[in-house]
């Protein structure tokens, strides 16, 4: 896919676009500054404003930077001329308006800063999290579950269960599977909750046995996690994927969402795995304006007219020329 370099100052994304950008090139810069241009400009509202990345030490550092960017466009436009005459570009740009308009824009900034604390800047599994929790009952969380980082003893505990009661009896001398490699298949399949499991296969052979064992530990895992009312940190991507997806509720839980976000940026794309894309895909793209940052494309593929595995539904391959992907490179 062919790229052109991305202006700050020129035309606001709209739709669904990528921005490609290696370390240095000045990714958190680029975003304050769109969240700001949303703002001053009167496209979105902050709190209609989503911006998500995928650790807490760097969501932490870009809601400075973007707090910092709105101080400072505020402080900038209290003197139109001044502003116009300034050796910052963007607040140049913001100023480039009758100054009436300019007081608008600077007033906007004022009230967005005023809730600032209400900002949502928060990480993919904090925006799950907050928006299963919003959902209400159409939400399949607990809003009580704990969220743990580690299920690594639920899952020993389970596999153990497990073992002892198809194997742990005595009448098998030579078990067909013995304990320690079932626990490192539980650990896979519980690991990476997202993959298929293969091949579909309902025989007598080893591979059938591990497949069924390995469905009964997803499910055995997935039965306590509930019933103990605690949460992993996928258990939020898959739940509010499903909860979009869902037949029934899933149409009334997508509109709610893009009821609330205009603008969605996610910082450090390249992160992101196919569950994650779903949440985005199917509440946010063709709906809303959704701007992917990350690495560029030619390392990371997954906005190729190719269409990776995980991207290469039949839904998104058609719509791909009705709603296409703009691929744009940030410049130092």
């Amino acid at each position: 896919m062919s790229g052109t370099a991305f202006d700050l100052l020129g035309a606001l994304p709209t739709g669904t676009t990528v921005l490609e950008a290696s370390a240095g090139t000045g990714k958190t810069f680029t975003i304050a500054g769109l969240v700001t241009r949303y703002v001053a400009e009167g496209i979105a509202r902050l709190d209609e404003l989503l911006v998500v990345t995928f650790g807490r030490a760097a969501t932490q550092e870009l809601r400075d930077r973007v707090r910092e960017r709105l101080v400072s466009a505020r402080d900038g436009l209290t003197d139109p001329t001044a502003a116009r005459a300034s050796h910052d570009e963007l607040l140049r740009h913001l100023a480039t308006v009758p100054d009436h308009e300019v007081s608008a824009r600077r007033e906007r900034l004022v009230i967005a800063l005023t809730s600032f604390d209400a900002a949502t800047v928060v990480t993919t599994h904090q925006f799950c999290q907050q928006m299963l929790i919003g959902l209400g009952t159409a939400g399949d969380v607990d809003a009580h579950a704990v969220l743990v980082e580690n299920l690594d003893d639920l899952v020993t505990e389970v596999v153990q269960d497990l073992y002892l009661r198809k194997w742990g009896t005595g009448e098998l001398l030579d078990p067909p599977m013995n304990l320690t490699t079932a626990q490192e298949l539980a650990g896979t399949v519980v690991r990476d909750g997202q993959a298929t499991l293969v091949p579909e296969i309902d025989d007598d052979s080893l591979a059938a046995l591990r497949l069924r064992f390995a469905r009964a530990v997803r499910e055995e895992v997935d039965r306590r996690k509930r019933t103990r009312r605690v949460l992993g940190f996928d258990d939020l991507l898959t739940r509010l994927r499903d909860t979009l997806a869902d037949p029934q509720n899933g149409a009334a839980a997508v509109a709610r969402l893009r009821s609330r976000y205009r603008v969605v940026l996610v910082d450090e794309f390249q992160d992101t795995d196919p569950v994650q894309w779903d949440v985005l895909r199917i509440a946010f793209h063709g709906a809303a304006t959704l701007v992917l940052v990350g690495d560029p494309i030619e390392d990371r593929l997954y906005f190729s007219c190719i269409c990776p595995p995980w991207l290469g539904d039949p839904v998104f391959c058609e719509k791909w020329s009705q709603e296409p992907v703009r691929s744009v490179g940030i410049t130092t």
